[in-house]
Parts: C-alpha cells; structure tokens; sequence
C-alpha cells in the first residue's frame, strides 16, 4: 500500500477503505469508492498500453482471460480518443 498508519506500518485495506470513504464523503462523489477500484483502473491501464492479455493476466493472478476481459478491462477515455483519431487518419 502506499500509505502509512501512524505505526509506520502499511495500512490495512479496512482503514484504506475508509480513508477512501471519508474523502468521498468530504469532496462529495457520486461513486462510491473501494481500494478495488484500482485494481480495475490497473488492468483497464495496462491494456491500454496494449501489453498482451497474456502479460496482463499473469500480473494480476487470473487464469481465465474471460475474467480480465469482461470484468476488469474497461475502455478508457484515452483509448476512445485513441480509436477515433485512428479511424479520422483512414
């Protein structure tokens, strides 16, 4: 993790979850937040830069490329961008 608890420890993903829930609360954000979250943006990243499914899948410990493909690999606004300027280029 990258924070620290007042113990010089890393913190526990309860007290990450909850830093995460006061700051949401506090800036008044319409999703609701988890440490989760990054593992999505993760993966969503890493296939942005088009690394291989295979590389990906072995990073974050999936054996079925269904579960990357369909629950963690989300488009990004990049990679939207990225395909439309592709196809304005034809």
């Amino acid at each position: 993790m990258f924070l620290a608890s007042h113990k010089k420890k890393p913190l526990s993903i309860r007290s990450f979850n909850s830093v995460l829930a006061s700051t949401e609360e506090e800036l008044h954000f319409k999703k609701h937040l988890t440490s989760h979250i990054f593992r999505h943006s993760h993966i969503s990243l890493l296939s942005e830069l088009n690394l291989p499914l295979k590389v990906i899948m072995e990073r974050v410990g999936h054996s079925d490329p269904k579960t990357t493909l369909a629950i963690y690999n989300h488009v990004t606004k990049n990679a939207r961008k990225k395909a439309i300027d592709a196809l304005n280029k034809l």
